[in-house]
């Protein structure tokens, strides 16, 4: 067990917790819970553990990776604790935790430095694209003021950064969780079941179905395309093929110009996904539809509005070239374009997205487990 901290409930506070320590432990949030098992229980016991400030119980915990954010909890705490918001507060310590350079604190911890960081980020990006078009125009004149050579290797710095603090992080949480993991009689067929439900998880949100399924839920009878697992599933599978199409874009030939190419296809498919699952979400977060939906911190909008531009401006794109409209206007379109995508990927360690990443891992220290659906 790790050391008693009482300061570490101010801390939590700091990455979006409110009053958690109005918990009486009565353990309303865990009854409600559908997503808790004889195995995991949460998060009644992840609100003893903040209030006593035990970190690494919390970090090498897969439970905080196995919450969807229903907020049923919420919904039903008598002392307005607000459950459901810990548990999300929890996710982002963890993921400042797990990454080394201190940066994610900083992100989630203060809305200027966000702000700050974002911007910044955006103008390397837009900098470090003229290094790819050196001959363009505006790289010639932008050259005479910074020199090519410092801000394409900038540039590469600041991906290379991004790729070792992804890694970093993975394997920092591996290294946690694999403390309290049940050894198995088989752990190579226990290994390739648990690969093989994770996966079957990501596909169907099986687990994420069975949430908001009470009477008395807003969602309950709605259709299964405007339920949150939906969206949630519309958001994660329409990025990912997005970033799929674009790698086979350019593996295969030059950025495809026939709307029937296959890379084509799947980039159009996946970005109708990402704008419907984008679309819904910004609508439930303004209508502010149920408790969970009724407050969200400045990096997830940011996130949610940065996937939708991405989505937006790349049909504009798809359009201007299947009528072949070579304007100025487009070509302003697909820098805002690929700065969103690209910034969007180097934001992945430093961000809610990091999730993407370690709730896989969590699902299969969970599987491994004995755990099944």
């Amino acid at each position: 067990m790790s050391r008693i901290d009482p300061e570490f409930a101010s801390e939590i506070k700091k990455y979006g917790a409110k009053d958690f320590n109005a918990c009486f432990n009565c353990g309303n949030c865990t009854a409600v819970c559908g997503l808790t098992d004889k195995s995991v229980n949460y998060p009644r016991i992840f609100l003893r553990y903040g209030m006593l400030g035990l970190k690494e119980e919390i970090l090498q915990s897969k439970e905080i990776w196995l919450c969807y954010a229903c907020g049923e909890c919420s919904e039903t705490c008598p002392r307005q604790a607000g459950p459901g918001d810990y548990m999300a507060a929890l996710r982002r310590y963890a993921i400042a935790s797990y990454e080394p350079t201190g940066l994610t604190k900083l992100i989630f911890k203060s809305k200027p430095v966000f702000i700050l960081f974002t911007i910044s980020l955006s103008v390397l990006l837009g900098f470090f694209l003229f290094t790819l078009k050196p001959d363009h125009e505006v790289s010639r004149w932008l050259f005479t003021i910074i020199p090519y050579a410092v801000i394409h290797n900038l540039g590469l710095i600041i991906f290379s950064i991004t790729g070792i603090s992804v890694v970093w992080g993975l394997i920092t949480m591996f290294l946690k969780l694999s403390k309290n993991i049940v050894k198995t009689d088989n752990p190579k067929r226990n290994t390739l079941k648990s690969l093989k439900e994770v996966m079957n998880e990501l596909a169907t949100m099986n687990r994420y179905q069975t949430c908001d399924k009470e009477e008395d839920s807003f969602w309950k009878n709605k259709p299964a395309a405007v339920q949150p697992w939906f969206v949630h599933w519309s958001i994660m599978w329409g990025f990912i093929g997005l970033l799929l199409a674009t790698v086979l874009d350019f593996m295969l030939k030059d950025p495809a110009t026939d709307i029937w190419w296959p890379s084509r296809i799947l980039g159009t498919v996946a970005g109708l996904l990402l704008v419907y699952g984008t679309s819904l979400a910004i609508n439930y977060r303004l209508k502010k539809v149920t408790k969970a939906y009724s407050e969200t911190r400045l990096a997830d909008w940011m996130f949610l509005l940065f996937l939708w531009i991405a989505g937006i401006t790349g049909f504009w794109l798809e359009v201007s070239v299947a009528l072949n409209a070579d304007y100025l206007v487009n070509h302003i379109v697909l820098l805002i374009h690929t700065i969103i995508s690209m910034e969007l990927v180097l934001l992945f360690a430093f961000s809610k997205f990091a999730h993407v990443v370690y709730r896989p891992l969590a699902l299969f220290f969970y599987f491994n487990n004995g755990n099944s659906n």
